[in-house]
């Protein structure tokens, strides 16, 4: 797994400002699915860890909607919170 970094981490970044929580609670990686594993190319799964909580939530990248967009609706309906 690698961190995702960059203006990909940016649209995460401006979600968790939006909810008023700290970017650096939340530990966010990617993983691609290997060739062949799947039918469709490009995609993968994007795992967001909120280190005060330890609560980790799993996205799958690649597909519409993508995982910045389901994370915003998880952080808005407190998915987040204990």
């Amino acid at each position: 797994m690698s961190l995702i970094l960059g203006s990909e981490r940016s649209l995460f970044d401006r979600n968790i400002i939006k909810a008023e929580l700290n970017v650096d609670d939340f530990e966010i990686t990617k993983e691609r699915d290997v060739p062949g594993t799947t039918k469709l190319s490009g995609t993968g799964k994007v795992t967001v860890i909120y280190k005060p909580t330890g609560i980790v939530r799993h996205y799958r990248d690649g597909v519409v909607p993508p995982p910045h967009v389901e994370f915003e609706r998880e952080l808005k309906k407190d998915k987040f919170k204990m």
